[in-house]
């Protein structure tokens, strides 16, 4: 394909920041399930999340959304070891943000008890799914062979859902 003067047209963005954006942007609106799920849990002064499942049901959708689609998507979708592992933090990093950002905004505040400080929620969402994506990406880069592709980007899935699942319940009966 040729434009003017015989130069060849590009792509303005990599493949691995692209997929990175996609998932980022993706993985921001999954998670911000976890945000409409404390609004709807719970009459106006929220300052606490329910102990139990509840808590539990409450923080799933950002765990799994920053854990696990926002690791497995650009490794699905890598062609190469290296555009999985950065597509992953780009990723990561623009979801992390976004859910932060949200949260931050929309001013509610929850207690932990085991630190004594109140926290947005996204950023209690976010310090519960970074070790599931960090789980998540290590499975898919240790246990395939190549690092990228399907392969990679199933067995990450399914580590990071498992772990996420636990880490979730573990930490709704913490908080």
């Amino acid at each position: 394909m040729c434009t003017m003067a015989g130069v060849k047209n590009r792509r303005l963005l990599p493949p691995w920041l692209r997929h990175g954006f996609e998932a980022g942007i993706v993985g921001a609106l999954l998670s911000a399930g976890t945000l409409v799920a404390f609004q709807l849990s719970r009459p106006a002064p929220r300052l606490v999340i329910p102990n139990g499942l509840d808590g539990s049901m409450i923080l799933t959708p950002a765990v799994l959304a920053l854990g696990v689609f926002v690791v497995s998507y650009p490794t699905f979708l890598a062609a190469t070891r290296e555009d999985a592992i950065l597509g992953v933090v780009a990723a990561f990093l623009i979801a992390a943000d976004a859910l932060m950002l949200i949260s931050l905004a929309q001013r509610d505040s929850v207690m932990v008890h085991a630190l004594s400080r109140s926290f947005p929620l996204g950023v209690i969402g976010v310090a519960l799914a970074v070790p599931v994506a960090a789980a998540g990406l290590l499975i898919g880069q240790l246990t395939a062979p190549l690092g990228f592709g399907r392969s990679a980007g199933l067995r990450s899935a399914i580590g990071g859902a498992v772990l996420g699942l636990a880490v979730v319940l573990v930490g709704a009966y913490s908080l």
